[in-house]
């Protein structure tokens, strides 16, 4: 196939891990309603919200392992489609277990994109491309993210969140048939896949893996957890409505559309990754003391350029996916990224449930963010000790 074949294929992937960023965020917004209408605690609303994280993490190995073994595009088709089941069901829904299922559902039908499309990237891209690259394939989380906060919210005033939660399914369904037709392996599923026992074992046993599980671990793990909290923020400490809420903390994935690609591209012309990732580390830890000790004082203007500022600031988060790749052959990429992938969402699966019982205990949003901002410290210090790839 010629080159240019490589843009479809990058096209695809960020159309995918949109739709996996819409319903990784689209139950932030509703979390005031659902505190309201079932009588939770927000420790138990942000167990909603975890749950998606429960699935997501615990495949991300075996999703790694199985896209080396027998190809991107056949794994992407058969998680997507559990992906449309989870949300019908969650729409559904009318109990609080039945909604932590169908959060569980939905986290694990949304588990297949990262892994495959970076093993994707990985086989049509050339070193020199794969930051850029890789920030444009993130920024497709940035564009669903955005859309899940301003448009799930604003849907679920006018038509009820149920439906306006059952409308998300629509795009996946058209990303299922763009995957089937244009979807193809630049090596034929299983022919590179790491015959040789122990692979898995060979990603672990490698030392200077560890510093990228921990700092991705942390910076994963507050940042989301930041997301999750940030809409019930504005509804009950700033009085906004749902769908203010929803719009300003949409502007911290909107900045990260610009952010996590320049992140990539500028990592690419400097050969200097790890700089740009402890850049954005440092600005992680201050915009969570921001939102704790400056925020609360402003009105809708001034968080909202808060907001905007955080999302163009955060973008080297994207490079340890670069730089851990970069450390092993080709033919590992889907277990690599798989195992770095699963000590990211670690973090999301945690930290929000902690968050939340901070804000159940203390009363105090703004504690929960100092939380955060620990968090994300204990980040920049790990990645302290990551690796860097060398300049060609």
């Amino acid at each position: 196939m010629p080159a240019p074949y490589r843009w479809v294929i990058l096209a695809v992937c960020m159309l995918s891990f949109i739709q996996v960023h819409v319903h990784r965020l689209a139950f932030a917004p509703l979390i005031p309603t659902f505190v309201a209408d079932l009588g939770i605690t927000y420790a138990a609303a942000g167990a909603i919200q975890t749950a998606y994280f429960w699935t997501y993490t615990l495949v991300q190995v075996p999703i790694g392992l199985c896209t080396d073994r027998w190809g991107a595009r056949r794994v992407m088709l058969v998680f997507l489609s559990a992906l449309c089941v989870g949300t019908l069901l969650f729409a559904a829904s009318h109990s609080y277990p039945a909604s932590i299922a169908a959060r569980a559902l939905v986290g694990l039908g949304a588990a297949a994109v990262w892994v495959p499309g970076m093993r994707l990237i990985a086989e049509w891209f050339p070193v020199e491309e794969r930051g850029r690259v890789t920030g444009l394939f993130s920024a497709g989380g940035g564009v669903g993210g955005t859309l899940a906060l301003v448009l799930v919210p604003w849907l679920a005033e006018r038509w009820g969140w149920r439906l306006a939660y059952a409308a998300t399914v629509v795009p996946v369904l058209v990303v299922l048939a763009l995957i089937g037709l244009l979807v193809r392996e630049r090596e034929a599923p299983g022919a590179a896949a790491p015959r040789r026992e122990g692979a898995l074992w060979r990603v672990l046993g490698t030392p200077a893996m560890w510093p990228f599980n921990l700092t991705v671990l942390f910076s994963y793990g507050g940042y989301f957890s930041m997301l999750t909290f940030l809409p019930a923020f504005f509804v009950r400490r700033l009085h906004f409505s749902g769908a203010q809420a929803g719009l300003v903390t949409s502007l911290i994935t909107a900045g990260t559309i610009v952010s996590w690609p320049l992140a990539g591209y500028v990592s690419d012309r400097l050969g200097r990754p790890k700089a740009v990732y402890l850049f954005s580390q440092t600005a992680s830890v201050l915009v969570c003391v921001v939102f704790a000790l400056i925020v609360p004082g402003f009105a809708f203007g001034g968080a909202a350029l808060v907001a905007v500022a955080t999302g163009l600031l955060v973008g080297g988060m994207i490079t340890p996916y670069v730089m851990v790749i970069d450390m092993f052959p080709r033919d590992l990429a889907g277990t690599v990224t798989g195992v770095i992938n699963a000590s990211c969402f670690a973090g999301g699966m945690v930290l929000p449930v902690i968050l939340g019982r901070v804000v159940d205990v203390t009363g105090s949003f703004p504690a929960a963010f100092l939380v955060a901002g620990g968090v994300q410290l204990l980040a920049l210090v790990f990645g302290a000790f990551i690796r860097e790839r060398r300049k060609p």
